[in-house]
């Protein structure tokens, strides 16, 4: 008896283990699908008089766009969109003249304006401040860094200037190296600097250099990311922990570059794209289009390849 019940016992297991490793085996292999995101336009907002760049206000949860306009004394201004495309205030922030990088920390945006920069409250409209030097030639995107201090480049100049928490606003780098810089990133210890480019060559064959750079925030030192050259970069923005984005304005690039150089094409739109904006969160683009007047915004939509 006790040898039946153990051949029962054994027989009861085997049954189970099959069944449980047929159950195993009918589990497919997962693949490697690799994503790729394909940029769909959503919105084309019009009547933004030469926009020039773009930011947005996660708290209001609205676009801010600086708007140039036709280059009259005072006709600049600041315009309120929300995110699905609708003119909130074309003339939200008023009474500037050249309007170009914006940067928002707390209730503040700074805002390039010429040879100044300006500071205005968000719960207003009002401009606040205006801070000058008059070493700057022509001020261009502004990125906030550590403590508030606030980081403009001088495309002109070949300089960065800072305006420091104690509102002392003042020259923090001049070089050559910087190859004219138009857009500012900072990210941890280093600011990432899309490059207008310094001229080289002569005749027919003189063009820009364009490159993607970054600067060590402590000891200054300028390293070019960029393997080859990029002509005429403006805007920069954070794609994912490995790679960012940034417009090239002659030729209305937006290409995905990573740390080691790399650069993929994502989307080519019409001559004069600025200050771009990337929302990944939302995987929303946004991209200010100077002589179109224009704001267009994308969404990166999902696709196995």
């Amino acid at each position: 008896m006790k040898n039946f019940l153990t051949l029962i016992i054994v027989s009861m297991c085997f049954f189970a283990c099959k069944s449980e490793k047929k159950e195993v085996d009918k589990t497919p292999e997962k693949e490697n699908v690799e994503v790729i995101l394909i940029p769909k336009l959503l919105h084309e907002v019009n009547g933004l008089t030469h926009c020039e760049s773009v930011v947005y206000d996660k708290k209001r949860n609205v676009l801010y766009a600086s708007l140039i306009g036709n280059r009259e004394k005072g006709d600049g201004s600041i315009a309120k969109i929300s995110l699905d495309g609708k003119i909130i205030d074309s003339i939200f922030i008023s009474g500037l003249n050249d309007p170009k990088g914006i940067a928002i920390t707390g209730d503040k945006l700074y805002v390039s304006d010429q040879l100044n920069l300006v500071e205005a409250d968000l719960n207003t409209g009002k401009i606040i401040k205006t801070y000058t030097n008059d070493a700057t030639l022509f001020l261009n995107d502004v990125e906030i860094g550590e403590h508030g201090a606030v980081y403009v480049s001088d495309t002109s100049k070949s300089s960065i200037f800072v305006l420091t928490p104690d509102g002392i606003f003042s020259e923090w780098l001049n070089s050559n190296d910087l190859e004219h810089p138009n857009g500012l990133l900072k990210v941890g210890n280093e600011m990432y600097v899309a490059a207008w480019g310094n001229v080289i060559g002569e005749g027919d064959d003189k063009k820009q250099s364009g490159n993607f750079l970054k600067v060590n925030m402590e000891t200054k030192e300028i390293v070019k990311v960029s393997k080859d050259t990029l002509g005429n970069l403006d805007g920069v923005q954070i794609y994912d922990k490995d790679n960012f984005l940034i417009s090239a304005w002659n030729t209305g690039k937006i290409m995905k570059i990573n740390t080691n150089g790399d650069v993929e094409n994502i989307l080519t739109v019409g001559r004069s794209v600025g200050d771009i904006l990337y929302i990944p969160e939302k995987k929303l683009l946004a991209l200010p289009m100077n002589i179109q007047s224009q704001l267009l915004i994308y969404e990166f939509q999902e696709a196995g390849k």
